[in-house]
């Protein structure tokens, strides 16, 4: 009889392991994969290996007290016409270590050339930290609300596992009219989570969402999406750290890197949402076209704090909309934004972007206030779709802030933006630029 620690350690063997302590395949709660489809519901351990492709047929749930585990170099491929979606439902735990020349790759399972945003759904992490809901609990978008996947708690420690070195593709599939599915989705997670080293690319909904929760995240990397950058509300009050957006010229939809709100109705439910954002390089489409695009559209009540920011190529840099809306912005770099570099000058009697939203307030006078600036950062190839290269020709050294030394930020990115001149962690195989 296999114990459960030896079943563990012949995962390269066995391709999905569903171990209990005295038996030498998968538990009847765990059905052996079929044709190497991942089960439906995963109700106990499971290890998917790297000597196969994996495929996510339907909306696929690890359940509570169950933990998902990929090794590092394993392609788990969304089917279209089921709407293949992972959700690790609260209580469950996802261990997705992959390593820079060996990630974790969810895409299409069309083939290389024919894949492309829309494909499949995403990957959904749900977990018990705060989220400021009336009652405290929610139900994600874009799956069947049920109370096994209700998300929200009081416990803002919360761990749901670990996405690293993982490259999230051609997803975000559209379930119903304005009802799409998120790149990666973070509902309610903790900050027991470990996100770091992700790429969501060419998806039709945002890249990365977060619905409320306390998880930080470094290293994120959004490029060719259909809607926004990095999305939070519901109280969304982790951090970030090494962010870079960029946008898609042919996405017809309003999209903007950094979208917040506190939620849908502006309230100031408790509590707030106040991310803190060190270290991010924002590149939009670089031509004026027909539907708004900003670097930030901060609204609906949302705090945020935001440090060391780069914003290039967007129609104009930031809308602050609704009065109880406060941001702090420092140590920033608006160039290159195309109608308005920094924001629309907004009037009672004005129309569409030019109309008051925020009670008065004159965000060129709130960006230049704060001790931001706007010259040329001199990025190397920010708009380039295949080989991009978001680096500074020279580091970005002059007013840029310090972040704080609290166990999560790398203290010695006192720079502007996501690079400095010779940063190399976005280099790897963990990443992909090509179109499909």
């Amino acid at each position: 009889m296999k114990t459960r620690s030896m079943c563990l350690l012949s995962a390269l063997a066995i391709s999905l392991v569903g171990c209990g302590s005295d038996d030498t395949g998968p538990t009847p709660q765990n059905p052996a994969a079929k044709n190497d489809e991942i089960p439906a519901d995963i109700t106990s351990d499971l290890e998917l290996s790297a000597d196969r492709e994996w495929i996510l047929r339907g909306i696929v749930h690890v359940r509570a007290g169950a933990t998902l585990t990929i090794e590092p170099g394993t392609t788990i491929k969304g089917d279209k016409s089921t709407l293949g979606t992972l959700v690790v439902d609260p209580g469950a735990k996802i261990m997705a270590q992959g390593k820079a020349d060996a990630p974790i790759v969810f895409t299409s399972r069309a083939e290389p050339g024919d894949r492309e945003a829309g494909d499949w759904g995403g990957v959904i992490l749900l977990g018990k930290a705060p989220i400021n809901v009336p009652g405290g609990r929610a139900n994600v978008e874009g799956i069947e609300a049920t109370k096994e996947t209700e998300y929200g708690g009081d416990a803002p420690d919360d761990d749901s596992g670990v996405l690293e070195y993982v490259r999230i593709e051609f997803g975000g599939i559209l379930l119903s009219t304005d009802n799409e599915i998120n790149g990666l989705t973070l509902a309610g997670v903790g900050s027991g989570t470990t996100i770091d080293h992700v790429q969501v690319r060419y998806m039709l909904d945002d890249c990365f969402e977060f619905f409320g929760g306390t998880v930080n995240a470094k290293h994120l990397v959004c490029t060719y999406n259909q809607d926004d950058g990095i999305d939070w509300d519901f109280g969304y009050t982790g951090k970030l750290q090494f962010v870079v957006v960029q946008q898609d010229p042919a996405a017809v939809d309003d999209t903007n890197a950094f979208e917040g709100d506190n939620d849908g109705m502006a309230t100031t439910n408790t509590p707030i949402s106040e991310p803190t954002i060190y270290n991010a390089t924002l590149v939009g489409k670089n031509a004026d076209v027909d539907k708004q695009q900003y670097a930030m559209l901060l609204r609906r009540s949302t705090k945020a704090n935001l440090h060391n920011i780069v914003a290039t190529g967007f129609e104009a840099g930031v809308d602050i909309r609704d009065p109880q809306t406060s941001v702090k912005l420092e140590s920033s770099v608006f160039f290159g934004n195309v109608t308005h570099n920094v924001a629309y000058t907004e009037t009672a009697d004005g129309m569409g972007s030019e109309k008051d939203d925020d009670m008065g307030l004159d965000e060129v006078k709130w960006f230049t206030d704060q001790g931001n600036s706007e010259i040329d950062p001199k990025l190397v190839k920010p708009f380039d779709a295949e080989a991009p290269d978001f680096r500074p020709a020279a580091t970005i050294v002059e007013n840029a802030a310090t972040p704080p030394d609290d166990g999560f930020f790398d203290t010695s990115a006192s720079y502007v933006g996501a690079f400095s001149q010779d940063a190399t962690w976005l280099e790897g195989a963990w990443l992909s630029f090509t179109p499909n």
